[in-house]
């Protein structure tokens, strides 16, 4: 078992059976309800949250440790495990991070992500590997954007707003 940590990922590996078709399960745990409103917006765009689990951890209805020890109980070793978390070294991540290193379970966690990575990962249709994870984190980067308005400008009907 080893941890790697690099721009936000971290790779917990142990020793997986290869050429077994391995079942994705998706995790996002953030602080607050963060993780529902990632759901509702990938559900909104794909309709697939079967493989996805949430945790909005630190609010009054959720355990988030008993949370995250039903997911954890209900993945096996034959599974692709990619969960999110809000903050890189936050209390989420830190609390996931050492419970999969404690039961040795091999996992991805993706730290202060966004919408375009998770959409990516939820749509991707194969098992990625890491170097695939990492090139759509680097994909994904660029998708952050800063527009700044600065001046009002008033678009009439004819004018194309884009």
């Amino acid at each position: 078992m080893f941890l790697k940590v690099g721009t936000g990922i971290a790779y917990i590996k142990v020793n997986r059976k290869k050429g077994i078709n391995h079942m994705k399960k998706i995790l996002i745990a953030t602080h607050g309800h963060l993780a529902s409103g990632f759901l509702s917006s990938i559900q909104l765009l794909t309709g697939k949250v079967q493989e996805i689990t949430v945790i909005n951890a630190y609010v009054d209805e959720c355990d988030f440790e008993q949370e995250l020890n039903v997911f954890v109980n209900q993945v096996n070793e034959q599974d692709q495990i990619l969960v999110f978390t809000d903050l890189f070294g936050g209390s989420v991540n830190q609390k996931i991070t050492k419970t999969f290193l404690e039961k040795e379970i091999a996992v991805t966690i993706l730290s202060g992500f966004n919408l375009p990575i998770l959409l990516e990962i939820v749509l991707a249709t194969k098992e990625l590997t890491k170097e695939d994870i990492q090139e759509l984190v680097n994909k994904c980067q660029q998708e952050l954007k800063m527009t700044i308005l600065d001046e009002v400008h008033v678009v009439n009907e004819e004018e194309d707003f884009f």
